[in-house]
């Protein structure tokens, strides 16, 4: 257990040694949900860090190693919280990211994965705060929601200002890649909180 799951584990009044090895505190639906947020947020860092390797500007590969650092590191957080309520950590082959690629192909630019990116951040943004605020929400994932929606805002801030920046050039492309995106985004998570049982979690 690590230092960030043995403080939630004590501010509950659980003992840290035994926390990640006790009965699952929530329900096998919201673990699955819990498990496809750890994928999804690990899947989108690594994609941003393949971006990174290939851009020749210094301040947008700066901007794009610590967006995917932080993704990565949110998806260690879920994997935190996972153990903390007594979960197991499960592979999850399709994610978020996956489902868009089958939706739009693999061939994308910059711009394309930015106009995503913030799509995407726009919807975990909201998606996470109804978690949050969902009644019987467990302290420990509640914990880790707090601090996703947090650091979401920065994430929104920094790629919002890119786009502006690239709309000033390309105004029509951009609309049309935030318009497109935006709907083929309505359509996936319409089909991912069926298919994970989003509205039965208590």
């Amino acid at each position: 257990m690590t230092t960030h799951s043995r403080s939630i584990a004590v501010r509950q009044g659980q003992d840290p040694m035994t926390a990640a090895t006790s009965k699952a505190q929530v329900s096998e639906t919201e673990l699955g949900l819990l498990n496809f947020y750890r994928a999804s947020e690990l899947h989108g860092g690594l994609v941003l860090a393949q971006i990174a390797r290939r851009v020749r500007d210094g301040e947008l590969a700066l901007k794009l190693l610590r967006h995917s650092a932080e993704e990565i590191e949110h998806a260690r957080l879920w994997t935190e919280a996972i153990v903390a309520v007594g979960g197991r950590v499960e592979p999850v082959r399709r994610t978020y990211q996956t489902m868009y690629a089958e939706a739009l192909g693999c061939q994308i630019g910059l711009l394309d994965v930015l106009a995503l990116t913030q799509i995407f951040e726009r919807r975990v943004y909201r998606h996470f705060l109804e978690h949050l605020h969902r009644p019987g929400t467990h302290p420990v994932i509640a914990a880790t929601l707090r601090r996703m929606i947090e650091e979401e805002k920065g994430h929104l801030s920094w790629v919002k200002a890119w786009l502006e920046d690239q709309a000033v050039r390309r105004g029509a492309v951009v609309r049309e890649r935030m318009m497109r995106y935006a709907a083929v985004d309505r359509r996936i998570y319409d089909a991912v909180i069926v298919q994970l049982g989003w509205r039965s979690v208590a």
